[in-house]
């Protein structure tokens, strides 16, 4: 079921999130204090309740709890729950019934309105009312809250992933240098979706990657990615920017109907969504995400008996205890206590 289209809604002032009198400075400044994903999940999260509120004839501003919570209850049934943009620039676009959403996002659609009206200087705000928080306990209770676990890519289904893809052509060129490249420096998909080809610097030894800040590293950093001996990453590189004869700006873009290449960037659900689609022509039996490269390279070093020091100075993890999982866990059968007692 869809609604009539909405451009320019009357209460667009709790979309721009950030008050109007602060300079650009300030709001650059203000801005930076989360990721650029973080705001952007925000962002979209608010519109939903913008349109949300228009077609309920509300003010979001003036909102009160209870209408939060009949937000939240349409959002969880998937009612009202997808955004579908009609026409970008002129700001047009509708809401659409869709998949119920799962508790994770209406935290998260919980957590943009919050913030939104956090900025906009609403106190009290309605989104702190006990009832809420009560109700977010039902539907955590209520949907199936069981984590399921990504799965590694690791090197040989990575190695049958890599060998299927026709690389003759841009499209699948640019899928198997994305992933040998994901996993070559276990990267999430926001950091590979935001390389620059300045980010690249070619040495002797191999490359120097450049990676932006991001929620999970506050400051730039830098990798190195060596040659292979069956798949090598540092070829692939230079064979995509050859091919594909991009000097500038993103190294990985989109691509049209027809398999030419747009000026703007691959971002993280299409990484995501090309991931689950490559490794699914070949492997059926793996649950794959945007992650299961970065935990495929973990799981190959740890398998490998890579000492855990060089595999941080790859994977930049900060809690060590995270990494310890995948060494207690390639481990998990080695010199058991069970041994020898049967």
């Amino acid at each position: 079921m869809t609604y009539p289209s909405i451009s320019n809604p009357v209460h667009q002032s709790l979309q721009t999130v950030f008050d109007p009198q602060l300079n650009s400075r300030a709001r650059r400044f203000l801005r930076s204090a989360k990721a650029d994903s973080t705001l952007n999940a925000y962002e979209a999260d608010t519109r939903i309740f913008v349109y949300w509120c228009q077609l309920q004839q509300l003010d979001p501003l003036q909102t009160t709890h209870h209408d939060i919570m009949n937000f939240l209850a349409d959002q969880a049934d998937g009612i009202l729950a997808d955004w579908v943009w009609l026409d970008k620039r002129e700001g047009k676009g509708e809401l659409r019934n869709g998949e119920p959403r799962k508790p994770a996002t209406l935290v998260r659609r919980l957590a943009g309105i919050r913030y939104a009206f956090k900025q906009k200087g609403i106190h009290p705000m309605p989104t702190e009312h006990a009832e809420i928080k009560e109700m977010m306990r039902g539907i955590v209770r209520l949907g199936d809250n069981r984590k399921r676990k990504t799965g590694a890519l690791t090197l040989q289904p990575l190695t049958q992933v890599l060998d299927e893809i026709d690389t003759s052509n841009l499209a699948g060129l640019r899928d198997h240098t994305l992933l040998l490249l994901m996993f070559s420096g276990a990267l999430r998909r926001s950091e590979a979706a935001r390389i620059e080809v300045s980010d690249l610097d070619f040495v002797g030894q191999g490359i120097r990657l450049r990676l932006k800040p991001s929620k999970h590293q506050l400051h730039e950093t830098e990798i190195a990615l060596i040659p292979g001996r069956h798949h090598c990453p540092v070829s692939a590189l230079r064979r995509w920017l050859q091919k594909s004869r991009i000097n500038e700006g993103p190294l990985f873009r989109r691509m049209n109907r027809w398999g030419q290449l747009m000026p703007d960037p691959l971002g993280p659900q299409g990484i995501n969504l090309m991931i689950k689609r490559r490794t699914g022509q070949v492997i059926d039996s793996l649950y794959v995400s945007g992650h299961s490269l970065r935990r495929g390279f973990i799981t190959s070093a740890v398998t490998a008996g890579k000492p855990m020091n060089k595999i941080i100075e790859v994977t930049r993890h900060k809690d060590m205890r995270t990494l310890q999982e995948y060494f207690d866990d390639a481990h998990k059968f080695s010199d058991h206590a069970l041994d020898g007692l049967l």
